[in-house]
């Protein structure tokens, strides 16, 4: 593991070279999960890593603490080996099925590929866009928490299907 920092880094936008400097929602995941200081931490699964950064860099200063509640939920969430494609795709048909919106037919594609970030981000809209932007942050901190939610409840009915999974 790189030096722990003398004290915690502030989150903030984009990538950073040190935590002195502060660090982005996932070198801070990365961080807790004792691994080098990376903005791809491997104890997070690519697809939620893409929405977790997409997420951090776009709140403002001001509403980024809202992810504060979700640091460290994402660590061991990771579709690996044989089965990941097959649990991305029961994370994308869960959160849609939450989400409650029906699917436009690109959108029921990217959920048949397991294309969580790409589905995300759609869904953001669903089921009718917000009308401030303080309802959208309120809206984005649900669904992130939703979407863990997701890929917890899709990896814990792989283990449970062994081998197979």
């Amino acid at each position: 593991m790189d030096r722990i920092p003398d004290s915690l880094p502030v989150l903030s936008r984009g990538r950073h070279r040190s935590p002195v400097r502060g660090a982005c929602f996932l070198e801070y995941t990365s961080l807790l999960a004792g691994e080098p200081f990376s903005d791809a931490p491997g104890c997070v699964d690519a697809e939620l890593a893409a929405v977790l950064r997409h997420a951090n860099d776009v709140l403002s200063t001001a509403d980024r603490p809202r992810l504060l509640p979700l640091l460290g939920r994402a660590i061991g969430l990771v579709a690996a080996g044989p089965g990941a494609a097959r649990v991305r795709l029961e994370v994308a048909r869960r959160f849609a099925a939450e989400v409650g919106s029906a699917l436009s037919p690109e959108e029921r594609r990217w959920a048949g590929t397991g294309a969580v970030d790409r589905l995300f981000w759609s869904l953001m809209l669903e089921p009718a866009p917000v009308s401030t932007s303080a309802a959208w942050v309120d809206r984005l901190v649900e669904r992130l928490d939703l979407l863990h939610g997701c890929y917890q409840a899709a990896l814990a009915v792989r283990v449970g299907a062994g081998p197979r999974g």
